[in-house]
């Protein structure tokens, strides 16, 4: 990945979020054609994605937008209806400026050739023109777009003042000057319509004026027309180009264009000369050329794109990479780093002196800087829920759309939030959560029906704050966990045998999906059937200190909740030992410490186990377990029993030698997941303690 600039930074993230916009707009669009509140967030989003794509110079992409917005013009316009394979078409050219953004934060540059799909969109604008048309004026295929309607302007063309904001040099090497009599469309905001056309304008030329001036049109004082002088220095861009250029804008209605160079020049030359006509030609309107489908068929293939055209996108997860700081909590972290600086230089200097006594006192102090400066940075770490699980409406919509089944997805409580390392880690297991939802929850129309159901299913996903713990629920209507094929199958595939498998009540017969490898589908599809999703899952929340709960009823849906930390894993432990080694146990999972003399011992199948308030306890020695060498058991060994809500087990070790509070870093690569083991911890003195997962030891 290339360094980016932080103006291309910034133009990523701002895409990447105005991309997401775009997808549940489009989404209640699809909803509710009528709805006048998406189809004007569609609007202005698209129109912010093109204007940034030109900006930053990515002219395909831009194109490629600009196509996007020009079908949905005709939306607006009552002119196309909203169809599922038009929102196809338009999805579809979403998930290429999405995987383009991608490839400008990976590389700077775009690779993906949107041709096929920018051709595609205008065939779909062109159809629907030719269907409506009278003979051949504007029913023709050959590029060529209908007059736009000329514009009657009987304002002085400004050409002193003109002269005053351009080199006469520049003039008269490369540069020329247009003016574009413009009529804003009847929309009821023009003036709002009038400052998206200038934008637009500005990204495309040097915006030299407006007349009105800008001041004036964006407080409304002006009749629904201007002038826009603008400056180019590109030789390819004659009269009939600006004219198209403006012509293709959805908020113009009407447009006349000349070129004033030749009176500019005069006038800075101060020869009395003037551009003859006054500046507007009648014939300004006749013959523009549509540049619209033949400039984006031509620039998408400008040089920047040399793959080939994707019919989809992979909606995979992405890291949270950055967050937005309110700026009380930047002025609250430098002032509590300031005064921890002034704490440093008093404990050296209290250091120097001898005075123990004051400094203790003052190291005291510095204890509660330094908790005060970690709760700040806990806090400003925080991200909402949304931020991972905006794109899950347009995933669920698409599987839906592949398996030919109704679904009502419906996000709640998506505010709530959480550490960003956290966040991060959840992305997949929610997404796999979701696939499952699709895939084996919801059922298809016709089942349902069988069933006395709706035909639209119903997925749910809600987040929920308790204290220092989120609960994150994915819950569906559908047919529900058979426990019984899950006990077959689980016989079947070796992970248990009968007779233990008839041991297990529900809820524990719900824990074997999360079994590696497990997996009731008969037929691998291309969401799910591999048997990895859902240990995925278990492992990732296990690693977060998180848990799992499964609660299904037959034909009635299922529910899986995550319980998980809001921050990152900032907890006090018990360090005990097993011979030469040392590891941390979560004082939260503690119930109980004893010396092993003192614990009553019976035998069960061989095993050893402590009987505590007429309740077994199988007895686990933490040397055997981890393989530490050198852990014979003796009588000064000590029994740390687990809280029953945890696992009701008890955990020998040789001794414990303190607790402490300390940040667990979870394990990446080939040690995450490993059982027994959450994480580690660095101590002050450099030592790397293994921090006990006793639900998996």
């Amino acid at each position: 990945m290339v360094r980016m600039s932080d103006a291309t930074s910034t133009f990523v993230q701002e895409s990447q979020e105005d991309i997401q916009k775009l997808n549940n707009a489009l989404l209640d669009l699809e909803d509710d054609p009528e709805s006048s509140d998406a189809i004007e967030t569609v609007f202005r989003v698209a129109h912010n994605l093109k204007g940034n794509f030109g900006v930053m110079g990515y002219t395909t992409a831009s194109n490629l937008a600009h196509a996007i917005e020009d079908l949905l013009d005709c939306i607006r316009d009552g002119e196309l209806a909203v169809t599922a394979e038009r929102m196809d078409l338009i999805f579809s050219g979403v998930d290429h400026l999405a995987r383009m953004v991608e490839e400008i934060s990976d590389t700077g540059e775009t690779n993906t050739d949107p041709a096929e799909t920018i051709e595609a969109i205008r065939a779909s604008i062109d159809e629907e023109a030719a269907a409506g048309a009278d003979g051949d004026e504007t029913g023709a295929t050959d590029g060529t777009a209908a007059n736009a309607a000329t514009v009657d302007s009987d304002r002085d063309v400004p050409l002193a003042e003109l002269a005053d904001d351009i080199d006469l040099a520049e003039l008269e090497a490369e540069t020329s000057v247009y003016r574009a009599a413009l009529e804003v469309a009847d929309t009821g905001s023009p003036q709002v319509d009038a400052m998206f056309v200038i934008d637009s304008a500005n990204d495309e030329f040097e915006l030299l004026r407006t007349v009105p001036s800008n001041a004036a049109i964006e407080d409304g004082e002006f009749d629904a027309a201007f002038d826009a002088y603008v400056a180019t220095t590109d030789s390819d861009a004659d009269r009939d180009a600006v004219a198209s250029f403006f012509e293709d804008d959805r908020y113009v209605e009407g447009v006349t264009v000349a070129e004033v160079t030749d009176g500019i020049v005069a006038e800075e030359r101060d020869d009395g000369n003037s551009d003859g006509d006054g500046g507007v030609e009648d014939d300004a309107a006749d013959n523009i050329t549509d540049a619209g489908a033949d400039a984006d068929a031509d620039e998408s293939t400008d040089g920047d794109s040399d793959s080939t055209s994707e019919s989809s996108v992979t909606h995979s997860s992405k890291e949270v990479e950055s967050i937005r700081v309110d700026v009380e909590q930047v002025d609250q972290l430098y002032n509590q780093v300031e005064e921890m600086v002034t704490s440093r230089i008093k404990l050296r200097k209290i250091i120097e002196g001898s005075d123990l006594v004051e400094a203790e006192d003052e190291l005291e102090e510095h204890g509660k800087i330094t908790a005060s400066l970690q709760d700040t940075v806990l806090e400003i770490r925080l991200v909402p829920l949304k931020k991972i699980v905006g794109n899950f409406p347009r995933v669920v919509r698409d599987l839906a759309r592949e398996q030919d089944k109704e679904i009502d997805f419906r996000m709640e409580g998506v505010d709530i939030e959480m550490d960003r390392s956290i966040l991060n880690e959840l992305s997949d297991p929610l997404m796999h959560l979701i696939r499952n939802a699709v895939d084996h929850g919801i059922e298809s129309p016709e089942e349902r029906e069988r069933k006395g159901k709706p035909r639209e299913g119903t997925i749910t996903l809600s987040g929920e704050r308790e204290r220092d713990r989120v609960s994150v629920t994915v819950e569906d209507d559908g047919g529900g966990l058979d426990v019984e094929k899950i006990r077959s199958k689980a016989v079947e595939q070796g992970i248990m045998s009968e007779d233990e498998v008839a041991l297990l009540d529900d809820s524990e017969v719900y824990d074997l999906i999360f079994h590696s490898g497990f997996s009731t589908t008969d037929e691998v599809t291309e969401v799910s059937g591999r048997g990895v999703g859902m240990d995925v899952v278990n492992q990732v929340v296990r690693g977060v200190d998180g848990s799992i709960n499964v609660e299904s009823e037959p034909d009635e849906g299922t529910a899986i909740t995550l319980m998980l930390p809001v921050s990152v894993a900032i907890v006090r432990v018990l360090f005990v030992t097993a011979g030469d080694e040392t590891y941390g146990v979560p004082i939260k999972n503690i119930d109980e410490i004893s010396e092993f003399e003192d614990v009553t011992l019976e035998s069960v199948e061989g095993r050893q186990t402590v009987t505590h308030d007429n309740k077994v306890y199988p007895l686990l020695s933490l040397g055997d377990r981890l393989d530490v060498p050198d852990t014979e058991p003796d009588g000064d060994d000590m029994v740390v029993r687990i809280k029953e809500d945890v696992r009701q087990v008890c955990i020998r070790c040789s001794d414990v030698i303190g607790q402490e509070e300390v940040v667990i870093k979870p394990f990446e690569g080939v040690l995450s997941g490993a059982p027994g083991i959450s994480g580690a911890s660095v101590l002050g003195e450099g030592e790397v303690v293994m921090i006990l997962d006793v639900d998996t030891l």
